[in-house]
């Protein structure tokens, strides 16, 4: 088994031109870092892999004068310049070496080696887990899985820096960590900047042009904490993040403001805009999607276990069955002067499903079913003031609890929600109460009883109900007159093949859907009691729209395959064995979360005391793994088995990461953009 030393090295610098041959105690930096991987033990062989441009031929000429072997490669695929060079020097292993490091430490290297000769590993380092020094890297991997990398590594960041193909795919590379008790990962000891040769001089001249063993030098510099001051605040891996955050914010990013000057906020859904998520790298705009996989506009491939389209999809992105129903549709006309006779269909079906009700209109959108299900509410009872439970989306009706008499309170119930627009004369009209607190529903009623219209809940959020929650709710509404309106946009079909409410015992007089109903294509519905809908009649709700085809065709395909496959119980069975999977994660990193949600829509939250910062951080580490996700995954059925294997051996490593951070007490400094942006809050 060959080992061979690769040391890459290019006189060209962006922020230290010809800092590889500088002086460093009466020696190019070059030959000092010669000198040191020289000492290593267990290499066979010491090569210097530097680029064909002809700016460093004198790093081949140096080389020669060194006396040791050069190959000359690609000036920026250095991962194809590092697998030229082991082909050519017949590497069964290569230890990585870099031009910048002249304090590297030859002892940590060689314990590397044993490590990897120990055990069947693919890769063995000390970068894993962060703990030594910058400038103290040891790298060590088989010449396979170089190879493995060269041919399948696409991305620039993972072309332009070797190994990151092989860092963020622990489950198919066998990785063995290197670390030490205590972490000095704060100390720099790498040359990019002038402070940093000024440091690394200064080390030299204290040991007299040779520097000792590593001991030694931790040693000197605790001595010295001046030394240590020179070059301290500088960020580390600079480089490599400059590449992640430009392939982050490629035509995504770009798109993304351009779309700012034109579309006010830059997007149709606040939930999407990319600053909810990783500000200035979030892909933004996609290409395809399909299953749970999205393809950006540059092509790369992630697996999504974020917000799925917000529910939308539960049954994949792109689902053949339903996308096969509405080609056939869209093949006889999407819209004409008549009606589609799917409507009907569509209508028994989900009366069928839910025998308390007789009747249904079809919106679109959720917003819509909603903002048609109060309106419905508001005519049947001749009343006007509606209490509410949870989020309701965007329309004036709900927007009017965060009016105020005092208008410098406006906005306080639901930060994030301004009510600028919505009329004044709405004040007092749209009253909130807290789930599961039915003092806050008896206190609305005792003051508005004879002007409540309805009483609008949703099913469940994050928590179920308390026992006797929806009886008592039920009991207060009647008794004063008004009605119950169940909002399921969120959760309708995820639980079971209709309402949520019937799981916990909610009678409602209207019940809403939207999102999860057809999997991705625009429907909704308002389903009810026929004395209360047929109060429809006495007012005007009317869209040329609601009578196209595709929506309710594309129900009626997602509906049957969600009730036929028992789609609902593999969500909730996904969702527990995600669940399972961040309590794992979270005994074995240490880092403190809390995992909350019902099964088909998981969530956790960081136990921290920058949880936004560390939730993008979080973000940021599994984009580079190749995921979209943040601190919650609705659950579709394209999560099967492996892909959610996939997901927890990526959340290891990133919940790795993050536990690093908050020990060293820098998620901030390795955020590489602004913190994510926080959402509104509901009112559950």
């Amino acid at each position: 088994m060959k080992i061979v030393g690769i040391i890459q090295a290019r006189s060209g610098s962006s922020r230290l031109p010809g800092k590889i041959l500088a002086d460093l105690h009466g020696k190019p930096l070059l030959a000092r870092i010669v000198e040191r991987v020289r000492r290593v033990e267990g290499l066979d062989e010491v090569v210097v892999a530097t680029t064909d441009l002809a700016e460093d031929d004198v790093v081949a000429k140096l080389c020669a004068e060194l006396g040791v072997a050069c190959f000359r490669g690609h000036a920026t695929d250095v991962l194809d310049r590092f697998y030229r060079t082991a082909v050519k020097f017949s590497a069964d292993v290569v230890s990585r070496h870099v031009a910048d490091s002249p304090l590297c430490a030859p002892e940590v290297t060689a314990e590397t080696i044993r490590r990897f000769k120990e055990g069947s590993y693919d890769y063995v380092a000390n970068v894993l887990e962060l703990s030594y020094p910058d400038g103290v890297e040891a790298e060590v991997f088989s010449f396979s899985a170089l190879e493995t990398a060269w041919r399948e590594a696409e991305l620039p960041s993972e072309r332009e820096h070797v190994t990151p193909f092989l860092l963020k795919q622990p489950d198919r590379f066998r990785h063995a960590s290197i670390r030490q008790s205590e972490n000095l990962s704060s100390w720099r000891w790498t040359v990019d900047e002038p402070r940093d040769l000024e440091f690394v001089r200064a080390v030299y001249a204290a040991f007299a042009g040779n520097p000792a063993c590593y001991a030694d030098t931790v040693e000197l510099l605790r001595k010295r904490p001046d030394l240590l001051a020179m070059n301290r605040g500088i960020r580390r891996n600079e480089g490599y993040e400059k590449s992640l955050a430009n392939e982050q914010s490629g035509s995504g990013q770009k798109l993304y403001a351009r779309a700012k000057r034109r579309i006010p906020g830059g997007t149709q859904l606040l939930s999407k805009r990319p600053e909810m998520f990783l500000p200035d790298q979030w892909p933004a705009y996609y290409s395809k999607a399909a299953g749970c996989e999205v393809w950006d506009l540059d092509g790369r491939r992630f697996l999504d276990f974020s917000i799925s389209s917000v529910g939308a999809c539960p049954l994949g992105y792109a689902d053949p069955d339903v996308n096969a129903a509405v080609c056939e549709a869209v093949s006889r006309g999407s819209i004409c002067t008549l009606n589609p006779p799917e409507e009907v269909e569509l209508a028994d079906l989900l009366c069928e499903l839910h025998p308390w009700a007789d009747m249904v209109r079809f919106p679109r959108t959720g917003g819509e079913a909603m903002s048609v299900a109060v309106r419905i509410a508001r005519a049947a009872t001749q009343r006007d003031v509606v209490a509410f439970c949870g989020y309701h989306g965007w329309s004036d009706w709900y927007l009017a609890a965060n009016l105020s008499e005092d208008r410098a309170l406006d906005g306080h119930l639901l930060p994030g929600l301004a009510p600028a627009g919505v009329p004044r004369g709405l004040l007092g009209t749209a009253l909130p109460f807290r789930f599961n607190q039915l003092d806050d529903l008896r206190k609305i009623v005792a003051e508005h009883g004879a002007r409540l219209a309805a009483v609008v809940t949703e099913p469940i959020r994050s928590r179920p109900p308390e026992q006797g929650f929806f009886s008592e709710v039920q009991k207060i509404a009647r008794e004063a007159g008004a009605l119950v309106v169940a909002d399921e946009i969120t959760m309708g079909f995820r639980l079971r093949c209709g309402g949520a409410h019937a799981l916990f015992g909610l009678e409602p007089d209207l019940a809403i859907f939207a999102k999860g109903m057809s999997n991705g294509f625009p429907m909704a519905a308002v389903i009810g009691r026929a004395e209360v809908m047929e109060a429809a009649q006495e007012t005007f709700i009317s869209s040329t729209y609601w009578t196209e085809r595709v929506g309710p065709t594309a129900a009626l395909a997602c509906i049957r395959k969600l009730r036929e496959e028992n789609i609902p119980a593999r969500l909730a069975a996904t969702g527990l064995r995600i669940k399972a999977g961040w309590r794992d994660l979270s005994a074995t990193s240490g880092l403190p979360l809390t995992v909350d949600g019902v099964d088909p829509l998981p969530s956790f939250a960081v136990q921290c005391n920058d949880p936004l910062a560390v939730k993008t951080l979080f973000i940021q580490e599994m984009l580079d793994r190749g995921f979209l996700a943040t601190t919650a995954v609705f659950v579709t059925a394209a999560h099967d088995e492996e892909k959610v294997g996939k997901y927890l051996t990526a959340c290891a490593g990133a919940f790795g990461a993050v536990k690093r951070a908050l020990d060293a007490d820098s998620v901030r400094d390795r955020l590489r953009g602004p913190v994510a942006h926080g959402g509104f809050h509901r009112l559950t």
